[in-house]
């Protein structure tokens, strides 16, 4: 009886040992399982309705600067992704940067060469959206025949509020109007509405795609304020796209700099013609004076102004000395003198 108590007891170790390494085997799986899911939610996807004209492959390009959205070439296509016979596509986002950038998504005919952008129309066959390390954005279109003329993304918001300032780019029917007046008045709501989306957003890319777009360098005397609180906002982003941004804007040193090199200009052409004008009435009085001179004084003068004395003026002349003393004396009084150190200034006059 004792021992089949002992075998009994055995059986039940046994079992119960199964039992835990059966729910160790399990937990296991389930932390692959759980990890693998995660992973998979870090993720570029999407399922794709492509009409024969498509190559079955979707690239991935990074946009450093919104000016060069729409540049194309192989050097910015960072992955490509197949499309299977489902449409699915899948790009894993585990070795983007942490922090937001704006990336392009563009599928090329089968008689294109992979790095081709199409613009515009229902051909249009390139995306863009914003993502990072931990994204995880669905992307998927609406019909065949249109490959993201009408698409559907979903995942991260920012990227539907880009969407929709593309949308209000893209859409512009101004063309159509014939009325310059009402052209003009259709574009200043545009820009009104693209300001106050720039305005109101939170996030720094879609708040700055608004903003570009509001062409923003025609309106900036008129909205300065604006765009000055915009600017200190947003002063600690320092991406490259607020630094596109930034350069774009003049600043406030250069702007107080061209302002004083307008000032001493100013200043220095007032004093330039207060300085001509003073010695222009100088020498205007000294003609006028010197003409009260007479002939012989004109010529005297002439020699005083040289340093002569008087024994010299006289031997020059062949005059007496007492003679010339009188001439100077007549000169003296005519141009209101005191000393021959006088007619030098008047003379330089």
């Amino acid at each position: 009886m004792n021992k089949t108590k002992i075998y009994i007891n055995r059986i039940h170790i046994k079992s119960y040992k199964l039992l835990l390494f059966i729910l160790f085997v399990n937990s296991l799986n389930c932390f692959s399982q759980s990890k693998s899911k995660n992973e998979q939610s870090k993720s570029i996807n999407g399922k794709l309705q492509l009409d024969s004209i498509w190559e079955p492959v979707v690239y991935l390009s990074h946009i450093p600067t919104f000016k060069d959205m729409y540049k194309m070439s192989n050097e910015i296509i960072i992955a490509e992704a197949k499309v299977d016979s489902l449409g699915e596509f899948h790009f894993s986002t585990e070795s983007l940067p942490k922090a937001d950038h704006l990336y392009r998504l563009h599928i090329s005919k089968k008689t294109s060469p992979a790095a081709s952008l199409i613009i515009g129309g229902k051909e249009e066959n390139h995306i863009f959206l914003i993502a990072n390390k931990n994204s995880n954005i669905s992307i998927s279109n609406r019909t065949k025949d249109s490959l993201f003329y009408n698409y559907i993304i979903n995942g991260y918001q920012p990227n539907v509020d880009f969407k929709t300032i593309h949308g209000i780019i893209s859409n512009d029917n101004t063309g159509a109007v014939k009325s310059n007046l009402k052209k003009e008045f259709i574009n200043k709501t545009i820009y009104e509405e693209l300001r106050h989306i720039a305005d109101t957003s939170s996030h720094p890319i879609v708040s700055l795609y608004a903003l570009t777009n509001s062409k923003f360098e025609s309106t900036y005397l008129e909205n300065q304020k604006f765009y000055k609180n915009y600017l200190e906002k947003w002063k600690s982003e320092n991406s490259s796209y607020f630094n596109e941004l930034r350069s774009k804007f003049p600043k406030e040193e250069s702007t107080n700099s061209n302002l004083w090199i307008i000032v001493s200009a100013i200043f220095f052409f007032l004093l330039g013609y207060i300085i001509n004008y003073v010695i222009g009435s100088r020498r205007k009085k000294a003609n006028k004076q010197l003409k009260l001179l007479s002939i012989q004084e004109r010529k005297i003068y002439n020699l005083l102004v040289e340093g002569k004395s008087n024994k010299e003026i006289s031997e020059e002349f062949n005059i007496g000395v007492s003679t010339v003393k009188s001439h100077v004396s007549s000169i003296y009084n005519k141009l209101n003198i005191k000393s021959r150190k006088d007619i030098v200034s008047v003379n330089n006059m």
